[in-house]
């Protein structure tokens, strides 16, 4: 067969197979259905007011009564797609000792553990001694291995107080706080210019290659060729099938255009002021999420607010920053005297944090992929520091995931992982007149299962494999023991669908 007729028989197909081959997804996920699975971690600081936050129903169905009255309450439409999983706890947690120096910090270590499932240092910045899931999410799911996509609203701080996402053991992985950069990336895949070829701009249009290309086939077969030449036309052709069924559809102009991201809105939300970045910039920040996932360019993805920040914006007017409220003073210190309204201030920000997550949960179930929407095909996970900010326990954390992975979790239920009733902690034990003596029984003593077994639960959800058998281990240690390592090894079966 002669050179010159076989590429151009090939024409336009092969200025589209680099675009192709880079949305091609890892062989771990190709016996998953036809839409990929994604982890979003939606990450608040400081805790909550336990009492209002879980659903009323401890174990079992749950529906938009479960929620009235909660600081869920607007997730009502939504119910049926919830997931809460009751009686999580994160590990190592309170003092313990590394290397025989002891050290603890209550927000160094809800923030450095909380991903990782490893102690944090006890010298130098305090960094986590492990690898947080983002990470191996996205090694073992992401098209072409690469790192995560992990935005901060507003800004970010280099402390081990803020620091959420680890490339590896002291390595902290910075986040992304401006919408500008994300959307910058972004313009290379869908808005970086007109195509060179009509088969480029098919092809980006969500067009079938093989429909592109099917009179150059027909012609290249008619020709007297040799059989291996006619072998490696239907392994070309094999490989355009498989690979045409995984072109995102959505990821084009007119759908980002559609969805609220362009450069004028982008500029918009870019501010620095505490207010734009919470408000324009969290909503941009949540609009470029769900364009990433349409054009499958990450399916790793952390979504962090960012802590300290004074709710004087949105209609809410604070003079004391969350972290202080949590501590019911107003102030980082533990103790005193409640100052007046915390607990009026606190569920003002709960509820501007659940109408935030409320809004993330709604765009991506918005949006049609395949027969299901990106929310269904995705664990959209809050997952907060603490559970109580002013005991600063992080047991019988408040949890929920929106959204199945595609099949994989439970919907419209909470199940209670421990054996006994959990309660809800006792948030406002305190603080509920002027001057009140603050105390710290506001935690739960229940609630003990690792946090670590959600993680292998969801690695799995996603389709991550460890050489092609299911994950059975996440992170160092999953109790404060930590030379025992991981003592209790498998995900939760029952949180599987």
């Amino acid at each position: 067969m002669k050179r010159r007729l076989f590429l151009k028989g090939l024409g336009g197909a092969a200025v589209a197979a680099p675009f192709l081959s880079s949305l091609r997804r890892p062989a771990q996920a190709s016996a998953l259905e036809s839409n990929p699975r994604r982890l979003v971690i939606f990450y608040t600081g400081a805790g909550c007011l336990t009492n209002r936050w879980f659903p009323t129903v401890e174990d079992g169905p749950i529906d938009r009564d479960s929620l009235a009255g909660t600081t869920l309450e607007r997730l009502g439409p939504y119910a049926g797609k919830l997931l809460f999983p009751r009686g999580l706890a994160m590990y190592p947690r309170g003092q313990v000792i590394v290397d025989g120096t002891a050290y603890f910090d209550p927000h160094d270590q809800a923030m450095g553990s909380k991903l990782t499932g490893a102690p944090i240092d006890p010298a130098g910045d305090h960094y986590a001694l492990g690898r947080s899931l983002d990470h191996v999410a996205a090694e073992l799911v992401n098209p072409d291995r690469r790192e995560p996509l992990v935005l901060s609203v507003g800004r970010a701080i280099s402390s081990v107080k803020t620091v959420l996402s680890y490339r590896s053991a002291r390595e902290p992985f910075g986040p992304v706080t401006n919408p500008a950069t994300v959307y910058t990336t972004l313009t290379g895949v869908i808005l970086g210019g007109e195509p060179t070829t009509e088969a480029d701009y098919l092809v980006a249009r969500g067009k079938s290659v093989i429909d592109i290309v099917r009179d150059d086939l027909d012609t290249l077969r008619r020709v007297d060729m040799s059989q291996r030449d006619q072998q490696k036309i239907d392994d070309w052709l094999a490989l355009l099938r498989e690979t045409e069924t995984q072109l995102p559809p959505l990821c084009t102009p007119d759908e980002a255009t559609a969805l609220g991201v362009t450069q004028a809105a982008v500029t918009a939300a870019s501010g620095t002021d505490t207010g734009t970045a919470m408000t324009l910039g969290g909503e941009m920040m949540m609009k470029l999420i769900a364009l990433t996932m349409m054009c499958d360019q990450n399916r790793s993805i952390i979504l962090q607010w960012p802590g300290y920040v004074t709710f004087n914006f949105d209609g809410i007017q604070h003079t004391h920053d969350h972290q202080g409220l949590s501590h019911r003073n107003g102030s980082a210190a533990v103790g005193g005297a409640c100052i007046d309204g915390v607990l009026g201030m606190l569920r003002e920000i709960d509820e501007w944090y659940a109408g935030r997550f409320v809004h993330l949960v709604g765009l991506l179930d918005s949006i049609s992929e395949g027969d299901g929407t990106l929310l269904e095909s995705s664990a959209v996970t809050w997952l907060p520091e603490l559970a109580d900010g002013n005991a600063h326990n992080v047991n019988n954390l408040p949890i929920v995931i929106a959204g199945s992975a595609g099949g994989y979790l439970k919907q419209g239920v909470s199940v209670n992982l421990e054996t006994e009733p959990l309660g809800t902690g006792t948030s406002e034990a305190y603080c509920t007149e002027d001057g009140d003596t603050i105390g710290f029984e506001t935690g739960s003593t229940t609630g003990q299962v690792p946090l670590n077994k959600l993680y292998v639960t969801l690695l799995n959800a996603l389709g991550a494999t460890n050489d092609g058998a299911a994950i059975e281990a996440f992170g160092q240690v999953d109790s404060n023991e930590i030379e025992a390592g991981i003592t209790q090894p498998g995900e939760l079966s029952a949180l599987k669908a």
